[in-house]
């Protein structure tokens, strides 16, 4: 029993994700052992060791548990997403989700992840009404946080209706989500710099009035050349 415990209490201090295979049966809590909150989704790649993790949304409709190890960027981009993909393909298919989107989807999830470090192909509009709002959804989201608890961070804020305001409804918070820029961040592609267009003078042209002097040459007593009348215009 004591050499369990210990057994138990080692897997429990590694800071690392990994891949057990060696332990059998099903994902359980017995006598409250377990990591994370009781009451918390267990985390899929994480069987079948007791982990507690969150809801992590995917494309496709697809949506995933995944504790803090298994969903952090460094660990699914490590070895191209290849270990990622296949552990979990395996469990799906374990659970009868033969379907292809599935697989379709944790292969999109790798490959966002590993283009995190290249800016986007254009400019993301963002959110221009509420970008405080979602910031802070979204901080509440990289924390481990649920859907709820960031929909009711953004709800809070319109508690106390103010004229001309309005809260943003449930499908553009549900987006804000399912954007997944909290675990998947990309930055913007560098301003496009414009060549500066050339500038044209379109003032009307104005003809001198030769018939008459400057004055400061009509007080100096100098005579005025007289022109051939052949040259005159």
């Amino acid at each position: 029993m004591d050499e369990a415990k210990q057994a138990h209490g080692a897997h429990a201090d590694r800071r690392t994700a990994t891949w057990d295979a060696s332990q059998r049966g099903p994902v359980r809590q017995y006598k409250g052992r377990g990591k994370g909150p009781l009451k918390a989704v267990r985390c899929a790649a994480c069987f079948p060791t007791s982990v507690a993790g969150q809801m992590i949304p995917l494309r496709y409709g697809v949506t995933i548990a995944l504790c803090e190890d298994h969903r952090d960027p460094a660990f699914v981009r490590s070895r191209g997403g290849r270990d990622f993909v296949a552990a979990l393909t395996t469990t799906f298919e374990s659970l009868g989700l033969c379907g292809a989107r599935y697989g379709n989807a944790l292969r999109a999830f790798v490959a966002d992840v590993l283009a995190m470090g290249t800016p986007t192909p254009r400019h993301r509009p963002g959110s221009y009404a509420w970008p405080e709002q979602r910031r802070d959804a979204e901080a509440i989201w990289a924390g481990g946080g649920t859907y709820h608890d960031g929909e009711a961070v953004v709800l809070a804020y319109f508690a106390q209706p103010v004229p001309g305001m309005r809260a943003p409804s449930g499908h553009t918070i549900r987006r804000w989500w399912r954007d997944r820029r909290w675990l998947t961040p990309r930055p913007s592609p560098p301003p496009r710099r414009r060549p500066a267009p050339d500038l044209i003078d379109r003032r009307p042209v104005t003809r001198l009035d030769r018939s008459e002097r400057h004055p400061d040459l009509a007080a100096s007593g100098i005579a005025r050349p007289e022109v051939p009348p052949g040259k005159r215009d």
